[in-house]
């Protein structure tokens, strides 16, 4: 995370100043006012008022997680061509972690500005890049950004294992033929049929493919919702276990049972290619 390099912007004067502004916010963040665009927007431009700066253009990313990198944010790619295009003195953020996530996605960028002769403002961290201090400020805060990051991933984790240890249902793809209710994991009726004839179909000798184009002919999404392959096919022989009752995870709790013993006992898969 050390940057050997700290390179200081100079300020730039009003009259040669051009400035952009870089709002973001995500699909789960639109519903906070606090995090809303048309706030950033009313922040960023009296921060360039303050500094005698002239309003600046905006670029606007909505509904986009910033984790994303700058190839996956239509703005903020518009927003780098024109720092490099030499089009910009300056960007403006209303906050650090509308420009990135982690350390890595803010310390990259910040490198491209200061690179390019390019100040980054930040309103509500008070950090301005033409300082020495800024610049030393600004890593702090991007590395604490991430530690707060890799926090509430470890305590996802544990809430998901913990999950995993009581219920066996750490959330996620469920295997074809079940499905979600509010009482916990049970069998989908419909898909489970499917699964059956798949292993009758296996068990009489018939390829892979052939049991594939059966199911396809009945117009029937296959287990990742397309048409049906003899990938998806495999996919279900290999679960065997799970489809006979086996237990869910490192839990006390099982998988509900769609195959009888009979169905149980068949060749592995790949018998029949």
């Amino acid at each position: 995370m050390a940057r050997a390099r700290i390179q200081v912007v100079p300020t730039p004067a009003p009259a040669d100043v051009h400035i952009g502004a870089y709002l973001r916010v995500s699909t789960d963040e639109q519903a906070d006012s606090g995090l809303g665009l048309a706030d950033q927007l009313y922040r960023v431009n009296g921060q360039a008022a303050a500094k005698g700066w002239l309003p600046p253009t905006i670029y606007e990313d909505a509904g986009i997680s910033g984790t994303k990198d700058a190839s996956e944010r239509p703005a903020l790619a518009r927003l780098l061509a024109d720092v490099r295009a030499g089009r910009l003195s300056a960007v403006i953020v209303l906050s650090l972690d509308r420009l990135g996530r982690n350390t890595r996605l803010v310390l990259d960028l910040v490198d491209v500005f200061t690179s390019h002769g390019v100040a980054l403002v930040s309103c509500k961290e008070s950090l301005d890049t033409t300082t020495p201090q800024g610049q030393f400020v600004l890593t702090m805060f991007a590395a604490l950004a991430q530690l707060e990051r890799d926090v509430i991933a470890q305590r996802t984790k544990a809430a998901l294992d913990e999950l995993g240890r009581t219920t066996g249902d750490k959330g996620g793809r469920i295997p074809y033929g079940y499905l979600r209710t509010a009482d916990g994991i049970a069998i989908d009726p419909t898909a489970a049929a499917h699964v059956k004839r798949i292993y009758d179909l296996h068990r009489r000798g018939e390829s892979l493919r052939h049991i594939a184009s059966r199911l396809a002919a009945t117009g029937t999404p296959g287990p990742r919702g397309g048409a049906w392959a003899h990938s998806g096919v495999a996919e279900i022989l290999a679960n065997r276990s799970i489809y006979g009752g086996a237990k869910r995870g490192n839990s006390a709790h099982r998988w509900p049972a769609i195959l009888g013993k009979k169905a149980q006992a068949l060749m592995t898969p790949g018998d029949a290619a």
